[in-house]
């Protein structure tokens, strides 16, 4: 078996996390807005050539 880390908008396309995220009132603006706070948080970290995954992307926090 293979595993990958999945981007921030993979896990969020994934249609068992949207389902997920209704059911416990959770909206995508929360998760990103949290997603983005852990990365500030974390400061600066070797990045490598590899595509943004989960806490690596940055967005703005809406709410």
């Amino acid at each position: 078996m293979t595993s990958y880390d999945l981007t921030l908008d993979e896990m969020l396309s994934d249609p068992i996390v949207r389902r997920l995220m209704e059911r416990d009132g959770v909206a995508e603006a929360e998760v990103r807005g949290l997603s983005d706070y852990v990365r500030r948080r974390r400061g600066p970290q070797n990045r490598s050539p590899t595509p943004a995954r989960i806490g690596e992307e940055p967005r703005v926090f809406i709410g």
